[in-house]
């Protein structure tokens, strides 16, 4: 039987070649399409730190640590993340956007989504794919 944290990075995967693929066009995305690529973010950063979570439970002994900022954090401290203060101003960044209807707001976290989320997920999708 797979272990769990293996089951959901197959998730996580798929959701980043989404995000990638979604995000080709960028920045000639019209409204519509990058309403689409910041669903894609959460939906994919979601399952980046849930896969942490499994990881971090099922590899290092840490089944207490819940709740992604813990989890950010103690992976962080584990080595498994070295860009912590950008992996915490993307949970930041995540959680602004779900109550944020700001456009320039969105826009700006949009192009960090490109620039710099995308690239921080990948690495962590190396790191399991090397697991």
């Amino acid at each position: 039987m797979a272990k769990r944290w293996i089951e959901r990075h197959e998730s996580f995967q798929r959701a980043l070649g989404q995000l990638t693929a979604g995000l080709a066009a960028y920045p000639d995305l019209n409204e519509l399409e990058k309403d689409g690529a910041i669903l894609r973010f959460k939906f994919t950063f979601e399952l980046a730190w849930k896969t942490l979570q499994d990881y971090l439970a099922q590899e290092a002994g840490h089944a207490d640590v819940k709740g992604p900022r813990v989890v950010i954090k103690q992976a962080i401290q584990d080595g498994l993340l070295t860009d912590g203060h950008l992996w915490l101003q993307m949970l930041i960044d995540r959680n602004e956007l779900m109550y944020s209807h700001d456009g320039e707001k969105r826009r700006f976290v949009l192009t960090l989504i490109t620039v710099t989320y995308v690239g921080l997920l990948t690495k962590l999708n190396t790191l399991f794919i090397g697991n």
